[in-house]
């Protein structure tokens, strides 16, 4: 099973950023991972004051004030789950910063912004950038904590890349229910049959999210296959945008650190296979 060992939380003290500071802090304690808490300042917001202070003197109460909120947190964290955190602040865009820092992480944890009704608008940029240039495992927190997760949703295509998924979910949380879904992605005409009507894999994926409560997806950046087109571009989007429950986002780098084949593991005693016809 997949063991982080380092867990880097990136804040902008917001409602939902702070709900993934206490995910990762739950993860930290459950992996007995390093902590790191990241702030990013953007120098560019500081202009608004520069009519009455030096922007340097602007930037320094932005830092001074962001470091006392991550000592609150680490604070908390320490005393809430017996995990000691480290944190820090720079200055600097926030993709460029937070990508950076995730190098030295194994995975990055980071709260939903721009939430929408919407399936077809995107979920702010900073997040749709770390989804598509990110190497390590990324998850995207869009609700409150309530405990470890208790059932994963592993959307499959039945290739190598799932199996990875499968060890990648399977090892986040020892005691999670695995669900195994497969959803057909396209529709072969069987002769004297009528045309079916079918729906995308994204959308069948979500509504069986509902159906046995997931409290996470997990999806795989690789692959050259139905499923490929579910997991990229416009279908991740839609997943971040309408789904209720949190993601996790493996790339193909971050796959690539699953545990090979032939590796004993208790996952086919976990993992519930399901899946949904065409509609």
């Amino acid at each position: 099973m997949k063991q982080y060992r380092s867990i880097l939380v990136a804040t902008d003290f917001s409602e939902l950023a702070t709900f993934a500071v206490r995910q990762a802090a739950l993860l930290a304690e459950h992996h007995g991972a390093r902590l790191t808490l990241l702030h990013v300042v953007d120098a560019a917001g500081c202009k608004a004051l520069q009519q009455w202070f030096s922007p340097s003197i602007d930037l320094e109460l932005k830092e001074a004030q962001a470091r006392s909120t991550l000592h609150g947190f680490a604070a908390e964290i320490a005393g809430r789950y017996g995990v000691p955190a480290r944190f820090k602040v720079v200055v600097g865009e926030a993709f460029d910063e937070i990508l950076r820092a995730s190098e030295e992480a194994e995975l990055l944890v980071f709260g939903q912004r721009g939430r929408t009704s919407t399936a077809h608008r995107v979920t702010g940029s900073t997040a749709d950038r770390l989804l598509r240039l990110c190497r390590r495992a990324m998850l995207v927190v869009k609700q409150p904590v309530e405990g470890v997760y208790r059932d994963i949703l592993v959307p499959v295509d039945l290739t190598a890349s799932s199996r990875a998924c499968l060890q990648s979910a399977a090892g986040l949380v020892r005691t999670a229910n695995i669900h195994v879904f497969h959803a057909p992605g396209s529709h072969e005409d069987v002769a004297g049959s009528e045309p079916q009507i079918v729906r995308p894999a994204w959308e069948c994926a979500l509504t069986h999210a509902d159906c046995v409560g997931a409290d996470l997806i997990v999806v795989g950046k690789q692959g050259e296959s139905v499923m490929a087109e579910f997991l990229l571009g416009s279908s991740t989007r839609r997943l971040l945008a309408m789904a209720k429950c949190d993601l996790l986002v493996m790339p193909r780098a971050a796959l690539e650190h699953a545990p090979a084949k032939g590796v004993a593991d208790p996952l086919a005693s976990r993992a519930r296979a399901e899946s949904t016809p065409s509609l």
